[in-house]
Order: C-alpha cells, then sequence, then structure tokens
C-alpha cells in the first residue's frame, strides 16, 4: 500500500525525544512516528470494541452484581497475601 505524507506539530521536547528514540533504534523519525500513530489506533478501536461489547451486554441485562465482583477480587488477594 502506498503511503502519504502528513505533518505533526509536535512540542520541541516531545520532537527531541522522538528523535533520541529514532536514534537509539537505528530507524527514521518518520517511521517511529507512524508506528505509534498504527500502535495507538490500534489499542483505541480495541478499547472502543470492548466498551461497545460491555454496553451490549448491560443493554441485554448481562451484569455482575458490584457485591459479587468486590468479594471474589477480596478473595484474590487474600489468596496472595497468604
Amino acid at each position: 500500500m502506498p503511503l502519504k505524507a502528513t505533518s505533526v506539530r509536535l512540542d520541541d521536547e516531545t520532537l527531541a525525544r522522538v528523535g533520541e528514540m529514532a536514534k537509539a533504534m537505528d530507524r527514521p523519525r518518520a517511521w517511529l512516528m507512524a508506528e505509534a500513530i498504527k500502535q495507538y489506533v490500534a489499542r483505541e478501536e480495541w478499547f472502543i470494541r470492548e466498551v461497545e461489547k460491555g454496553v451490549k451486554s448491560a443493554d441485554e441485562g448481562r451484569l455482575i452484581d458490584h457485591t459479587d465482583v468486590k468479594a471474589k477480587w477480596e478473595a484474590k488477594r487474600a489468596a496472595q497475601m497468604d
């Protein structure tokens, strides 16, 4: 797939940090920024899908009572303390 150029405005400190990371990775700054954006978009798409699944579950009445969740995590924490 052909790549298209775009621009991003960054403050001096962030741009310098990106430059340092790119140098440490022996990659161009543009590669590092593109990779960061790809990872960010993938993570946010996952988050949105998970929220939508949760909303759908709630709309369908598939919920877990807070007391049950709290008891489960308290038991798990207690088991780790032993």
